[in-house]
């Protein structure tokens, strides 16, 4: 590359860190569920290990990302700084870590193909569709796992391309793999697409005895998974997450559905098939026009299907099993990144030009930011609790002419996830996390509560920042995502399906604990016991309930 190339991918990446760093204090938040992660890292800094509750409660794992808790334990350890205020940090690291894969994704994207268009002009798009993103800039931050996940996927796609010129990338594949399953259980399904790699590099190289056995060496990074599964079930009993058998009640396709949707016309995503379209049929009207860069041999070819099957069966899991996620698109914001790196392989291949570059590129970036940063800036100034409570902001009466009536559909399928507890915005998550810190007491008085009482117990349906700011208390989840019992004992209501919020505690399992504090409509409520709680009663009553309830 030319020095006023290089200058030109360098101003549009720092363009886009700047960018990134700017919509991550505009969009920052933390969001209850963060706290659940932050207490099993604290109670592993009190020498309990990764559990909800201390002995004698028997250990529950009601986190969802080994990786995450590990890393932010060890920068306790490190640095003395508390989960709180590293998680968000760490996050930032991680998605700036996407901007700056995404810029090396297109330099090579340009230099493979014709470079009708400037690098500076493609990279600029390319990572401003990205950097504008609410989704990306939401999961930025939150104190979840999130942006941790979306980077380690985003190698391994991009991995995976690399791949078909470079058998080297293999272990390192292979490794991100296993800290996806480390990450999120979702990671499981791409690690069984990465044991997919050795018989279809051998069926498209038609490589010797040598070459497979190194390929087979080179998946041994995958031998940590089960390991990691073999320490969960030895230290939980479990081979999923606590949180798995309390969410996943049954299929619930009529939510997925509903959720992929109302991503899909959000970020008006439908109006990337006619450009990823005129990719091959463009290849149809004009054979030989565009010159094949590799991504078209049959081993790179195979290996992209692979990697954006997985993508495409983790979508689907989602859309089809789950019924989407409680908190906005987050478990869809790792497509992101991939959808704008669509956009420059699109016009590298089709080769076009400059001034059809910009026009597709601004049209992209007008359509993908209407609807989103429209929501933000009407509900940017609810700020109380009455006020974001099942939030829904319809737009089509703010917004003129044809774009009101495309706003329509969408403002229906936002009414109905909010009122089935999907696709919760990240407004209200942010703003009861900040009612939860006006109401509850700092850690450091949390930790001296109940102080005399025996096994102090608190139930309650909201349990994140309540499990930090009490750090020496039991916490009984009423929701299950931390209680092994409410996990698994059926639905008995007819209210219908609501996303996390299905579970219910059995009939008298709560007053067995005699809870010195629970909570109601935000509301703390203390209760003095008439008789103590011994270990030896709380081992009891774990154990006859769970034999109760056990599948």
């Amino acid at each position: 590359m030319t020095r006023t190339t290089w200058i030109q991918l360098i101003f549009a990446t720092a363009v886009a860190v700047v960018g990134t760093v700017l919509g991550w204090r505009a969009l920052w938040f933390l969001t209850d569920d963060a706290f659940i992660a932050f207490r099993y890292v604290s109670n592993g800094q009190l020498g309990h290990g990764y559990t909800w509750n201390p002995p004698p409660f028997l250990p529950v794992e009601g986190y969802t990302s080994f990786l995450w808790v590990w890393l932010l334990d060890g920068l306790w350890s490190l640095t003395g700084v508390e989960p709180p205020r590293s998680a968000n940090l760490l996050a930032l690291i991680c998605t700036l870590g996407s901007v700056l894969i995404c810029a090396t994704a297109v330099q090579r994207l340009w230099l493979a193909g014709r470079r009708a268009a400037p690098l500076g002009l493609v990279a600029g798009l390319t990572l401003a569709l990205l950097a504008s993103n609410t989704s990306f800039l939401t999961w930025a931050s939150s104190g979840l796992e999130t942006a941790l996940f979306d980077l380690l996927l985003l190698g391994w796609v991009l991995g995976l391309a690399a791949l078909a010129s470079r058998r080297a990338w293999l272990p390192g594949v292979a490794l991100l793999a296993a800290l996806l399953e480390l990450c999120r259980p979702d990671g499981l399904l791409f690690a069984g697409a990465t044991l997919l790699l050795p018989p279809l590099l051998w069926w498209t190289g038609r490589r010797g005895l040598r070459t497979v056995l190194r390929d087979l060496v080179g998946m041994l990074p995958l031998l940590i998974i089960p390991a990691h599964l073999l320490w969960r079930h030895g230290a939980y009993g479990e081979w999923l997450p606590n949180t798995y058998y309390a969410k996943v009640v049954e299929p619930w396709p009529a939510a997925g559905w509903r959720y992929l949707l109302s991503f899909v016309l959000e970020y008006a995503l439908w109006l990337w098939v006619p450009l990823l379209l005129a990719v091959p049929l463009r290849r149809l009207w004009a054979p030989g026009s565009a010159r094949d860069t590799g991504g078209g041999r049959r081993s790179g070819a195979w290996l992209m299907a692979l990697a954006l099957g997985a993508v495409a069966a983790h979508v689907g899991y989602y859309a089809l099993v789950v019924g989407g996620d409680h908190f906005e698109y987050r478990v869809l914001a790792h497509t992101v990144p991939l959808l704008a790196l669509a956009f420059a392989w699109a016009v590298v291949r089709l080769e076009l030009r400059a001034l059809p570059t910009l026009l597709v590129g601004t049209g992209l970036l007008a359509a993908t930011n209407l609807l989103p940063w429209s929501l933000w800036w009407h509900s940017r100034d609810a700020t109380t609790r009455g006020q974001t409570h099942m939030l829904v902001v319809p737009l089509a009466t703010r917004l003129p002419g044809p774009i009101a009536s495309y706003a329509r559909g969408w403002d229906g399928l936002q009414r109905w996830l909010v009122d089935h507890y999907v696709c919760i915005r990240r407004q209200e998550h942010m703003v009861f996390q900040q009612f939860q810190a006006t109401t509850l007491p700092s850690r450091e008085q949390g930790a001296l509560a109940f102080s005399g009482v025996d096994n102090p117990v608190i139930s309650s349906p909201t349990v994140g920042m309540l499990g930090w700011v009490y750090p020496h208390a039991a916490i009984i989840d009423i929701l299950g995502l931390n209680d092994w019992v409410v996990a698994r004992t059926p639905m008995t209501h007819d209210r219908g399906r609501v996303m996390a919020h299905d579970r219910e505690p059995p009939p008298g399992y709560m007053g067995e604990f005699s809870p010195v504090l629970y909570t109601r409509e935000g509301k703390l409520h203390f209760s003095e016991r008439s008789a103590p709680l011994t270990d030896e009663q709380i081992m009891d009553i774990e154990a006859r309930w769970r034999a109760q309830v056990r599948p």
